[in-house]
């Protein structure tokens, strides 16, 4: 049987919730951990509506993209976000957002918004600048398979793009003299040791950096481990959007959304008659990126909630823009169940439940 607190760590694979924006609101909003889950509803909000779809699935468990407590509520009463709250918990349904953490992903909703259009082959729009480092720890020629294998096995290190338990190895030689109140693991107090050693090297995520080194020392036969850690420079594997090939008409691809989406664009900036041959997706509202997406090379942004002067002002700088509206993201849900069923084996199901508030 699976746990809220077990399914949390599911999900945080997926989608970290360290990837968060400071000021969302995500992971376990209303529920229980010790909860254990008989299905779940993935679904863009979480009304009233979707709260009765998941009692009818038998689902207790509802994961909705926009955080129902959002900005934080000064009381629980009998409406607006107060009524689905007390339904949730009257009806012991666990609520779970995925919000930012899931726009952050290279696989989260704008690529999802691509796919759905038929352009699975994505890169980052707006790759965010890791906080990445590095991982230099000496072990001795006797223990090091079996520290490397703990430690990647079980500490947060060694994670590289799509693949796990990267690391690297080469000789060196130490030397250590133990002091009278040391109690070593190789030699004796008061003697000069020289031992024949490894380095082992491995990337990590610097928020993990406390974890990191209590893996070391957990693991680590030594008394006092030699270890170093690094800041390192480079980009990470995550940011804000999409982008992606294209290589035909605004007007076409216009056409390409409504047939693939069900969904009719609210607006269209047009402003030029030039081929679009990079297409920029920002799932939401996505106006606020826009200079640093035509920077990118994108010849359209496709995203929602686009203002009337943002609207004007993009025009007026030569840049296409399709206003999608913000319900586009509704088409993460069945991505995104599509996501959890890969980790568990636990009904999912998309909602199908209605929240766009101008049908």
């Amino acid at each position: 049987m699976l746990k809220i607190s077990d399914f949390l760590k599911k999900l945080d694979k997926i989608a970290p919730f360290s990837d968060s924006e400071h000021w969302d609101n995500t992971g376990l909003l209303v529920g229980n951990e010790n909860d254990t889950v008989t299905g779940i509803i993935t679904a863009l909000d979480c009304s009233a509506g979707t709260v009765d779809e998941a009692v009818m699935q038998n689902a207790n468990v509802i994961i909705s993209h926009h955080p129902l407590i959002f900005p934080e509520i000064s009381k629980v009463v009998n409406e607006g976000p107060g009524a689905v709250i007390r339904k949730l918990i009257k009806n012991d349904i666990n609520l779970i957002a995925m919000h930012t953490n899931l726009d952050h992903q290279k696989n989260g909703v704008s690529h999802m918004i691509a796919s759905e259009l038929g352009y699975p082959e994505t890169e980052i729009l707006l790759p965010q600048k890791g906080n990445f480092k590095k991982l230099r720890v000496n072990i001795n020629t006797e223990n090091k398979e079996e520290f490397k294998e703990n430690l990647l096995k079980n500490a947060p290190v060694g994670d590289m793009g799509d693949y796990t338990e990267v690391s690297y190895e080469y000789r060196v030689h130490g030397q250590f003299r133990p002091e009278d109140r040391a109690n070593p693991t190789i030699g004796e107090a008061g003697k000069l040791e020289h031992v024949d050693e490894y380095v082992i090297e491995c990337i990590f995520d610097g928020r993990e950096q406390g974890a990191v080194i209590d893996a070391v020392r957990k693991y680590h036969p030594y008394e006092e481990p030699a270890y170093d850690i690094y800041s390192l420079d480079r980009k990470a594997d995550t940011g804000l959007g999409v982008k992606f090939k294209y290589g035909d008409t605004l007007e076409a691809l216009v056409k390409l959304i409504e047939n693939k989406t069900g969904l009719k664009p609210v607006n269209i900036v047009k402003a030029g008659d030039g081929i679009i041959n990079t297409v920029a997706v920002i799932g939401g509202a996505g106006m606020s990126y826009s200079e640093a997406v035509f920077h990118s090379g994108a010849d359209v942004l496709i995203t929602g909630d686009v203002k009337y002067h943002e609207a004007y002002d993009a025009k007026d700088r030569g840049q296409n823009i399709i206003d999608a509206g913000h319900y586009i993201e509704v088409l993460m849900t069945k991505y995104l169940a599509a996501l959890i069923e890969e980790q568990i084996d636990v009904p999912v199901q998309p909602s199908k439940v209605s929240t766009n508030p101008f049908e």
